[in-house]
């Protein structure tokens, strides 16, 4: 059993250390993409951020407006008063993937 112990060495810890606050990643955030833009660049930031794909946010999108008779129109226009926009979709999992910095 020594023998055994002694050829695989050392033994890590199961979970891993916790990454220091400077190596962390900024994370997935909602913004507006400018890239391949419709009305408002807003369904392509919900797409990127969900990770589905930007058609069929557009399309549920749509199907809510029009079942809530266009009340979803009001959060979608605050929605693009209050978010930032970012230019592309490389863009934004470049900002994504950033360090954050304390």
């Amino acid at each position: 059993m020594a023998a055994i112990l002694a050829e695989l060495g050392p033994v890590s810890p199961a979970r891993p250390s916790p990454p220091s606050p400077e190596g962390r990643s900024r994370g997935r955030f909602w913004c507006r993409i400018d890239e391949g833009k419709w009305f408002g660049r807003l369904c392509l930031g919900i797409a990127a951020y969900g990770g589905f794909r930007v058609d069929w946010v557009r399309t549920v999108v749509l199907l809510l407006t029009v079942l809530t008779g266009g009340l979803l129109a009001v959060p979608y226009l605050v929605l693009l008063l209050v978010l930032p926009a970012v230019p592309t979709v490389a863009d934004y999992e470049r900002q994504r993937d950033a360090p954050r910095y304390a």
